[in-house]
């Protein structure tokens, strides 16, 4: 067989290999951050969003979050019944209800935010400046590039 035989390979010099199972690393320590504070992955990413960018419909923020509509939906119950986000019908559109994040909501993501900040350093914590800004722009390269996929794919569904 080829010498490139899947058999003959180290998938730890796989790139997308390499990724997937970091994705998983990071995933599990993500989980072991948040779980104290009684949040979830799909909670997390609602409050980031409706943080950095405001109000939001459900859908939006699964579209943004990378879930389906139905896990963002539950995640956004909760954090309301947890006083986190409140929704509201749009004025322009009655069918759409917009969340938004309240001020506790607002204090617990900046919380979050510190834990992970702290996490993140001791993961980067062997690279140099130069090398983790080579590497921040590597992640972001290849982040868009599947974004704009994601996106065509979309796009051809419909």
């Amino acid at each position: 067989m080829a010498s490139d035989d899947v058999n003959s390979v180290d998938p730890l010099t796989r790139p997308y290999y390499l990724i997937y199972q970091l994705g998983f690393l990071v995933g599990h320590n993500l989980d072991r951050v948040l779980r104290p504070l009684g949040l979830t992955r799909a909670q997390l990413g609602a409050l980031s969003h409706l943080a950095r960018e405001g109000d939001m419909s459900a859908a939006d923020l699964a579209r943004k979050s990378h879930i389906t509509a139905q896990s963002m939906g539950a995640a956004i119950m909760q954090l309301a019944a947890e006083g986190l986000v409140v929704r509201r019908v749009r004025k322009e559109n009655a069918r759409v209800i917009d969340t938004s994040i309240t001020d506790k909501g607002r204090s617990l993501y900046t919380k979050v935010r510190e834990k992970l900040r702290d996490t993140e350093a001791l993961l980067l914590r062997e690279l140099d400046d130069d090398d983790l800004e080579r590497f921040v722009g590597l992640l972001q390269h290849v982040y868009a590039r599947l974004q704009t996929e994601e996106m065509a794919d979309r796009d051809r569904q419909r």
